[in-house]
């Protein structure tokens, strides 16, 4: 059956230009209304509500006909109502699970020229490698398509193991391309409108995520990292037939079920979508801080229930980011002054990890950071979507964003804020009488118990208890190399040991630097 949306698909020349001309359209439209504001606050208001209708329609249609990297950013819309103005999420909301899929012979011919072995074989490479793949796509996102298919088998009476075959659409780099340029002129236009945001990183990160994606070897390689790791806490992840996939075609055991987006939560048990909410906390929590690589899209589409055997699945690991030791360090701390209420703590670790310049007010961080916790840490979720204290929140971190010279964050930052967002969301529409800070607080004691917290201790003991019998030896060949009392030397092993006592803070790093300092002083001098 034909399908119009794609039977004369636009040129890239018209994609470009057509992303250039809304984009100027919507950035003069809210300039607008920050000008009127000075003349009328109701007129610009009236304003900018009719930018927003005009705007959502615009960018729903704009991702709807030109697909690949525009369906994702309307999926990351649809999925932040707490940024986004509701019509453009309510505009953007049919395309969170199923984006408008290709005709299949577009894809038969995609399919055919990822497993073609340079001999012109055509149709004969994919042949090689499914028994029959069903023409009917399973699920469309904004990079390929899914299809059920039916693996060779070495008994030709009967098909092979069933897969869930994922194909890359054709042309996408340029697409792709196009689109980040796009993307990077909205966030340049929208600079004097957000003073103080790190639109660049975000432009950064989307670059980095969209090129991962479009190698589905690399996704491959993520599922397996994950799997053993999510086992434990009863979410699934598919299989790899590494023997089928390609850098544009991924073969993974076929997960049954329905993904969260298509289920009515209504007809599953309460106690049964609160053990739903509860896997998802506990494996993401896993991910941050134990394995320090994390499924950066983890939204309702990506996430498919098996009702008969009560297993969730994780599925499409195209979008992922990793974590350093002292990053994790950090968040585990974070997590441990978030179940003690320590908002003095939470505002160090944001400091420690970088996050705010040294120039920035602290004392206004702490002040806004304790006034967002006691706000939000016990408040009714449904109660805060839309309200005034939540826009008024939203301004003021705004505006201390705008006194700060500017935002410096982790490489991962951006991903962890689209993922925790994401499975934000599918806790609330599990649990939606629960914050996410409320259904996640039993599990911190899980993930960051005492026990873990002896265990880093316990490090820190041995890393300074194998510095400690070495310094005999440094110290008697710093006393050999001069003639003079080795105070240097001295001086920087008390340093030393003062930085591993000390608690994490300014001191504790201000004396392993100049330890090391001297340190190296001495080994130069030797």
């Amino acid at each position: 059956m034909p399908q119009p949306q794609f039977a004369a698909r636009p040129s890239l020349l018209r994609r470009a230009t057509g992303g250039v001309v809304l984009v100027l359209a919507l950035a003069s439209g809210y300039a607008l209304a920050l000008l009127l504001r000075r003349v009328s606050r109701a007129g610009a208001r009236r304003w900018r509500r009719g930018v927003d209708r005009w705007g959502a329609r615009r960018v729903s249609a704009f991702a709807r006909r030109h697909g690949g990297l525009q369906i994702k950013l309307a999926q990351y819309i649809a999925t932040r109502p707490d940024i986004f103005p509701e019509p453009y999420t309510n505009a953007c909301g049919p395309l969170r699970d199923q984006a408008p899929p290709r005709p299949f012979a577009v894809i038969r011919r995609a399919l055919d020229a990822a497993y073609d072995d340079g001999r012109g074989n055509g149709f004969s490479g994919s042949a090689a490698h499914f028994a029959r793949v069903e023409e009917t796509a399973l699920a469309a996102a904004s990079f390929g398509q899914v299809h059920r298919a039916w693996l060779k088998s070495e008994h030709s009476d009967r098909d092979g193991d069933m897969v869930a075959v994922k194909i890359q659409y054709p042309g996408l780099g340029a697409s792709v391309a196009v689109d980040l340029a796009l993307v990077r002129l909205a966030l340049w236009l929208m600079t004097p409108l957000l003073p103080g945001w790190p639109l660049a990183q975000f432009a950064d990160e989307l670059t980095r995520t969209s090129r991962d994606e479009l190698d589905y070897l690399h996704e491959a390689a993520a599922a397996d990292r994950l799997r053993a790791g999510l086992a434990p806490w009863n979410i699934a992840v598919p299989r790899v037939f590494w023997a089928h996939t390609r850098a544009t075609v991924l073969v993974m055991e076929f997960a049954h079920g329905e993904t969260l987006a298509r289920t009515d939560l209504a007809t599953i048990d309460a106690r049964e979508r609160e053990r739903l909410a509860g896997a998802l906390l506990d494996g993401f929590l896993h991910m941050l801080l134990n394995a320090g690589f994390f499924h950066a899209d983890p939204h309702a589409g990506n996430l498919i229930y098996d009702r008969a055997a009560q297993r969730l699945w994780l599925i499409d690991f195209g979008m992922t980011a990793a974590v350093g030791e002292r990053e994790r360090a950090a968040y585990r701390r974070f997590l441990i002054a978030l179940r003690r209420d320590d908002v003095d703590g939470l505002v160090e670790v944001l400091i420690d990890l970088g996050v705010v310049l040294p120039n920035a007010d602290v004392e206004h961080l702490r002040a806004l950071v304790r006034r967002l916790y006691d706000e939000f840490a016990k408040a009714d979720p449904r109660s805060l979507q839309g309200s005034s204290r939540q826009i008024e929140l939203a301004t003021q971190i705004a505006a201390f964003l705008h006194q700060l010279d500017g935002v410096v964050l982790p490489s991962h930052t951006v991903a962890l804020g689209r993922a925790t967002g994401l499975i934000e969301g599918v806790c609330l529409s599990l649990v939606p009488d629960r914050s996410l800070l409320e259904q996640a607080r039993p599990r911190l004691r899980r993930h960051v118990s005492l026990i873990r917290e002896a265990q880093e201790l316990w490090r820190e003991l041995r890393t300074a208890f194998r510095r400690f019998r070495r310094l005999p030896d440094e110290l008697a060949a710093a006393a050999r190399a001069q003639s003079a009392p080795p105070w240097g030397v001295l001086i920087a092993a008390l340093l030393l040991i003062a930085a591993l006592l000390l608690p994490a803070g300014p001191l504790r790093t201000i004396s392993a630097v100049i330890a090391a300092s001297a340190v190296a002083i001495g080994l130069l001098r030797r």
